[in-house]
């Protein structure tokens, strides 16, 4: 078969493996109840507020969209305290990162990021025709090494991408060590701080990246709607940072990426204090849960500030998967990011929770 040619950047590109959904598991293996704990879904689902307003949206979808999320863009603002101008919307933050790279990279162009990280950012870099160049986060505990991380910016750095809670590890950068990064960074340099998980961190330590943006510093936080909302299915991401930037951003970006029902449901959910407050004690709670449970089987998990934890079976993390799942429990492999024997874990519910804990148990007894 003739086929035309493809970009060289092509072969460069992995096409990304998702989590293993509920149903494809429950099929494949004729099971039923299957809980997934792999890709950091909010397992209380959506806020009550936001199913409503869904409903309510439903009978408006052979209408376009708000290309331009005009009632969630001046909401968000005031929830922020930042200029509406200052915000950009997508088709969750992943869109946001490929904006970034058709932005501002050109073929040859490089991006700093850390390793182990979000793989999207490589993606999006190598998309552009950029090159990646990545720096191993330190130690048993998965620090970032900041230091490090400007030593490897170079003439053709636009982007450094730094993810706080970093995924898949939990770990946090500090302000007082963020700022004296920025100090350092060039000015051609935008700082990409993805946050997708803030709403999660209990460190008080931890900056939101709002002080840099309202100075007009070149900083652009990522956040998401998928996470601790619960509007992961309905993909709808945004970014914050000086006008300037979001300018640029809005150049490159389809007219209509934000679906309507999306926009009405984030908009209801940002009203809903309480379900933000189930689902991070939820959080808080399953990491003591697991931390217990993890002591008694002779493990330790990465000290985490994020709604799931990466923690060393000190056995093959595809083995380990593939017995989980036959006991109706999903979880993500850590081979995928160059850590053969470690799983990344979502917490659930209490129940959840239990549940994966009785089922490691019993494969890492089969395992020995």
């Amino acid at each position: 078969m003739k086929k035309p040619d493809r970009r060289d950047c092509l072969k460069h590109i992995k096409p990304y493996k998702p989590g293993k959904p509920v149903e494809e598991v429950e099929r494949e293996l004729g099971i039923s109840g299957v809980i997934k704990l792999a890709s950091n879904e909010n397992p209380l689902g959506a806020s009550p507020l936001a199913v409503e307003a869904m409903k309510k949206a439903i009978n408006k979808m052979h209408d376009y969209p708000d290309g331009y999320c005009y009632y969630l863009r001046e909401e968000l603002s005031k929830n922020l305290g930042v200029q509406p101008e200052q915000l950009i919307f997508a088709n969750g933050s992943d869109e946001i990162l490929t904006l970034l790279a058709l932005t501002y990279i050109e073929p040859g162009d490089e991006a700093v990021m850390a390793n182990p990280s979000f793989s999207q950012y490589d993606f999006a870099l190598r998309l552009a025709g950029g090159v990646p160049r990545q720096v191993d986060l330190t130690g048993d505990d998965f620090q970032y090494d900041l230091d490090a991380i400007l030593a490897a910016i170079n003439e053709k750095t636009r982007l450094v991408f730094l993810c706080s809670p970093n995924n898949p590890t939990g770990t946090i950068i500090r302000k007082q060590e963020l700022s004296r990064f920025i100090d350092k960074l060039p000015a051609k340099v935008l700082l990409v701080l993805d946050q997708a998980y803030l709403e999660y961190v209990e460190d008080p330590d931890h900056p939101t990246g709002m002080d840099y943006i309202k100075q007009g510093l070149p900083v652009i936080s990522l956040r998401t709607f998928s996470k601790i909302y619960g509007l992961a299915g309905l993909r709808i991401g945004y970014g914050i940072a000086p006008a300037e930037i979001i300018d640029d951003l809005s150049r490159v970006r389809q007219p209509f990426s934000v679906n309507a029902m999306a926009q009405a449901a984030a908009m209801a959910a940002l009203h809903d204090q309480d379900h933000l407050e189930r689902s991070r004690k939820m959080v808080e709670e399953g990491r003591i849960k697991f931390a217990l449970g993890f002591n008694a089987l002779g493990l330790k998990a990465v000290p985490d500030q994020a709604n799931f934890c990466f923690v060393d079976t000190k056995a093959d993390s595809k083995e380990v998967f593939q017995a989980l799942m036959q006991r109706g429990v999903i979880v993500r492999t850590g081979d995928i990011f160059g850590f053969p024997t470690f799983i990344r874990v979502t917490y659930g519910t209490a129940e959840q929770n239990d549940r994966f804990l009785e089922a490691l148990k019993e494969v890492l007894a089969e395992l020995q």
